[in-house]
């Protein structure tokens, strides 16, 4: 998604319009301006960004990892790529990014409970080595947890849902528990029922806000404005994919 659509861009974008228009248009100058300073300070602070994602994140109940496979007979665990990233530290070794981190930590919870299988999946980022969907195989290999599935082809979360239909079908499996960041559960959840796939949510690495006095709540961080991106990069996706890909979901 283009840098223009998001904070801080899109705010800088409204403010870089303004000044280009105010010699012809100066009301409307001055009002985009106004606009860009304005989104810019609310998408800011964490009073704004955090109800911003919450419509996002509380869709579904977390998940009880307390039954066992009998419960999920046919079923598996599927969890999503979410980056990777290069450690420096290590020998500039290619690894899981954060955000794949805790989907793998979770999924590997969910794993240990319910002793279903994992399947992972993500493609091959331009210029890596392995594809999200081995580096977190070996992730989760390193914690004894073995997975015979990976998806590897994929590049958004469109082609995961379209690359895993018949994974599922030539494993027999009818259903999948769906691990994810809670953020991005809504537009996966819908691509994954277009594609014909029965979903059970799992939804993990919520963004919490602990709101202290009134007044800093107010106060703009980075924090808060990376959250507003976030939340703002996924009802623009799922706005797309509603529109781009029409089912019944």
């Amino acid at each position: 998604m283009g840098p223009w659509l998001l904070p801080p861009g899109l705010n800088l974008l409204l403010i870089f319009i303004g000044w280009a228009i105010g010699y012809y248009f100066r009301l409307l100058g001055k009002l985009c301006i106004m606009l860009g300073v304005i989104s810019l300070w609310l998408f800011s602070t964490p009073m704004v960004a955090y109800h911003f994602i919450d419509s996002l994140q509380n869709q579904w109940p977390l998940l009880s990892a307390k039954e066992t496979s009998a419960s999920w007979p046919n079923t598996a665990i599927v969890v999503l790529g979410g980056g990777d990233t290069i450690q420096a530290e290590y020998g500039y070794q290619q690894a899981p990014s954060n955000v794949t981190l805790r989907r793998l930590n979770y999924a590997a919870y969910l794993h240990d409970n319910m002793h279903l299988p994992v399947i992972t999946s993500g493609g091959k980022t331009r210029g890596a080595l392995k594809s999200e969907a081995e580096l977190m195989a070996n992730y989760l290999k390193e914690r004894h947890i073995k997975v015979d599935i990976i998806e590897n082809n994929s590049m958004t979360t469109a082609e995961e849902s379209r690359y895993i239909l018949p994974i599922l079908a030539q494993h027999h499996f009818e259903k999948i528990i769906l691990v994810t960041n809670a953020w991005h559960m809504p537009r996966s959840v819908y691509i994954f029922k277009c594609a014909g796939i029965d979903v059970v949510p799992a939804p993990m690495g919520f963004y919490i806000y602990a709101p202290g006095h009134a007044l800093i709540s107010w106060l703009p961080n980075m924090q808060a404005l990376l959250v507003s991106s976030t939340a703002l990069h996924e009802y623009i996706g799922l706005l797309w994919y509603r529109f781009y890909y029409t089912c019944k979901a």
